[in-house]
């Protein structure tokens, strides 16, 4: 499972610890703990928006849980704009975690939370190249790759057809430039033609279901792993402005 968002202390969360209240609820079928790790990328000594309930101080990360054992974890530091947005983008990052697989190989779970909001096209796209530089070498070594997250790019390309709203005049979802990604890397776009679902909405206002709607989630596999399924799974945003979403695979 891989959470983004996890906040450990903040105001905006009531100083709940999140990171401990979902580790809590998810433990194993034997009623023991799983593996986590957490990557911090957000540590704000105070922010004054939204000027009537500010977000406050707030720290917070990506939580990567699993049932089998990880061996190793890494995080990773993203290339972010320089100036003003530098100030309000998190200290975007991933992580990378390593589980041993019964035939010598690695499975190497990517939990990524990529930049929204960018004045300047050219940092997303740099993360993506350094992302799938890091992939190559893993790819090289004869790994299994699996990476999840909020890519904060429309996955679908086109999400505002398809889930029947108008465009934003200023759509901060932007389609992913899916010329980077490499040949033994696939794009995952979760998605079901019969009752399509997105993946994230708007927060700047109480939900509504007439409201901007996108698939920002997803995932990304190299070509050694098989996928069977990846669907959004349809909370309502009862508890976040994000729905969850799963994939099926298999390590070929």
């Amino acid at each position: 499972m891989l959470f983004q968002e996890v906040d450990i202390d903040g105001t905006r969360s009531y100083h709940v610890d999140e990171r401990k209240l979902l580790l809590s609820q998810t433990l194993s079928t034997d009623n023991t703990s799983r593996n986590y790790t957490f990557a911090q990328n957000y540590d704000s000594p105070y922010l004054f928006y939204p000027i009537l309930e500010p977000h406050g101080k707030n720290k917070s990360g990506m939580l990567t849980v699993s049932n089998m054992k990880i061996t190793e974890s890494i995080r990773r530091s993203l290339p972010i704009e320089d100036g003003f947005m530098k100030l309000l983008d998190l200290d975007r990052c991933y992580s990378v975690n390593r589980i041993p697989t019964e035939n010598g190989k690695e499975l190497v779970l990517y939990n990524l939370h990529l930049s929204a909001y960018t004045s300047d096209p050219s940092t997303a796209d740099n993360q993506l190249r350094m992302l799938f530089e890091d992939m190559k070498e893993e790819y090289d070594a004869g790994n299994y790759i699996v990476a999840g997250g909020d890519f904060n790019k429309d996955l679908l390309g086109n999400s505002a057809e398809i889930f029947g709203h108008k465009e934003l005049e200023d759509n901060w979802a932007k389609p992913i430039s899916e010329e980077l990604i490499p040949d033994f890397m696939q794009l995952i776009a979760p998605f079901d033609e019969k009752n399509p679902v997105p993946s994230c909405r708007n927060a700047d206002q109480p939900y509504s279901e007439s409201d901007f709607v996108v698939t920002v989630d997803g995932f990304l596999v190299s070509d050694n792993v098989t996928v069977e399924d990846a669907l959004v799974l349809d909370t309502g945003f009862k508890w976040s402005d994000h729905n969850p979403v799963y994939m099926d695979f298999i390590l070929e």
